[in-house]
């Protein structure tokens, strides 16, 4: 039942598209090129071995010499990604919509079958390789061409090679074989298999028996297999293949089987539901798609969890409320240990900013371009000035905060080092490229006079850069001033060591307080700094 939701939000993203005179045919663009990427790489059924990490997640193309039919979806998919007319595109949107739809049922309600899972050596690591390649041209193709297409050919053959590695030396071993297509047994064999686990069937329950399980029943077909197969043929790539189980290449392929239907409908019906640029943003559209769905798939995105889990929520209101400001019986005073903390967490944001920005500003006119690129050195210089930025901007302030505590023990001063060293490169990001959008007229008058470069500084840049200086310093307060809450998770000092003691400790009358005392705060600072930004730029 739930696999004929899938379709039908595609036909009503296609509808609402059609309500809003929105083009239709660059929908059909976007799910014929999403469909044709999802053939080839998205899982679309289960194949269960005996252990679990032995079970195999085959593409529609891995699955086409267990059942050729489903070639229809990259024919489908090829075929609405070319710029026919728009009825004539429509015409193959809304025959391929119901083909692909139609073959996807068809194997959802094939019976399970037992298949060999053949590794395909070398197809993921050149995939990979070719995509690195190919960006790294796309990326540079603007500057110089062949530059670009040399570059991008290195860099794929560098990349196969350190995927492709020899067994025992590859840095990637779970790549190896990592694509796999699934040949299905023959009719005798599955029969043999079947008679051969019910033969053995007696001594397996024996053992089951003296370690306390229910006994097996013998198994007439295929179906009656619960688990996975046998040890044995599972070590030799046997694969018990359920075209039933749904993967979230299974749901994709429909609901853009859906849209695909129904897009296509509409501009067949209607010829000028299109626009001049559909191909190019369908294609960025489909390029998004396939980003996103198995992004939600990795991640685990559930709401059947989340409601699962709302008891807890009500649990944790009902313990949470109302908050324990005071215990004076016990010694125990919360709400002065909350404003205390807190006071130390802006003290922290503070003193990381100040310490960022006493290094950022120098260091951005060595990073700001305009005023590096009279001579070699210079510019040497400011590469090497954004090489440091980026290194240090890639190393997110939480990674910095755990080595800190490492390496100075726990407290607030792990903070203040990893947030002060964080934010140098942002700032200085931000200050080189304000320095490199200043009026040339100032610099320009008074070098014609002979004045030095710390003039030139001084009383052409600085008055035009030193506002949006101190907007940025204020702005990267704020964003500090969250940092340093999650610091405090890691053993940074500040609320958030509050938060995770009463937390870990089941206070959560305790925890409220520095919740409501966070949300104040945030709102003060932002309403704060917005206000001196306004006054500032």
């Amino acid at each position: 039942m739930t696999t004929v939701i899938y379709p039908l939000l595609g036909v009503l993203v296609a509808v609402l598209a059609s309500v809003s005179r929105s083009s239709a045919r660059r929908y059909l663009y976007a799910s014929g090129a999403a469909l044709l990427v999802a053939f080839f790489a998205f899982p679309f059924s289960s194949a269960i071995g005996y252990l679990s990490r032995q079970a195999v997640y085959p593409t529609p193309a891995g699955l086409l010499p267990s059942w050729t039919p489903l070639v229809i979806l990259a024919l489908v998919g090829l075929l609405t990604v070319i710029p026919w007319s728009p009825r004539l595109l429509g015409l193959f949107g809304a025959v391929g919509g119901a083909l692909a739809l139609l073959v996807s049922y068809a194997w959802l309600a094939r019976p399970v079958f037992l298949a060999e899972a053949v590794p395909l050596y070398g197809v993921t690591e050149a995939v990979i390789a070719v995509l690195t390649g190919g960006l790294t041209y796309l990326a540079l193709a603007g500057k110089n061409r062949m530059l670009a297409l040399l570059l991008g050919l290195g860099l794929a053959a560098g990349t196969f090679a350190l995927l492709n590695g020899p067994p025992g030396k590859t840095y990637f071993p779970r790549l190896n074989g990592y694509y796999k297509v699934i040949k299905p047994l023959a009719a005798a064999e599955t029969n043999e298999l079947i008679k051969g686990y019910n033969e053995g069937l007696a001594k397996t329950n024996e053992l089951r028996k003296q370690i306390g399980l229910k006994p097996l029943a013998p198994i007439r077909g295929l179906a009656d297999l619960k688990g996975g197969v046998p040890k044995a043929l599972a070590a030799k790539g046997v694969r018990l293949v359920r075209p039933g189980s749904v993967r979230y290449g299974t749901t994709a392929v429909l609901f853009l089987a859906g849209l695909l239907l129904a897009s296509g409908f509409f501009l067949m019906r209607n010829p000028r539901l299109a626009d001049a640029g559909d191909l190019t943003s369908g294609l960025t559209a489909a390029a998004v798609f396939l980003i996103l769905v198995p992004s939600f798939f990795a991640t685990e995105f559930s709401l059947a969890k989340l409601v699962k889990g709302w008891p807890f929520f009500v649990n944790f209101l009902d313990r949470s409320w109302p908050p324990n400001l005071a215990d004076p019986t016990h010694n125990i005073f919360p709400l002065q240990e909350v404003a205390s903390q807190m006071a130390l967490t802006v003290e922290i944001a503070l003193v990381g900013t100040f310490l960022a920005m006493l290094l950022a500003v120098p260091t951005s006119f060595l990073a700001a371009r305009n005023l590096t690129r009279g001579s070699a050195f210079t510019r040497a210089v400011f590469g090497i000035t954004r090489a440091f930025y980026n290194i240090d901007r890639g190393i997110d302030t939480l990674i910095m905060a755990l080595i800190f505590v490492a390496a100075v023990g726990l407290g607030p001063f792990a903070g203040v080092l990893a947030m002060a060293i964080h934010s140098i490169a942002d700032l200085g990001k931000l200050y080189s490229e304000a320095i490199e959008n200043v009026e040339r007229g100032p610099i320009e008058a008074l070098e014609a006079v002979g004045a030095s470069g710390s003039n030139v500084v001084r009383w052409a840049i600085l008055p035009q850069v030193l506002p949006l200086f101190v907007a940025y310093t204020l702005y990267r307060f704020e964003i500090n001033f969250r940092v340093s809450i999650v610091l405090g998770f890691v053993g940074a000092g500040g609320i958030g060591f509050f938060i995770q003691n009463a937390m870990a400790s089941g206070q959560y009358d305790q925890m409220i307080i520095g919740i409501i005392a966070i949300v104040i705060v945030v709102n003060l600072i932002d309403f704060g700094s917005s206000w001196l930004r306004s006054k500032l730029v």
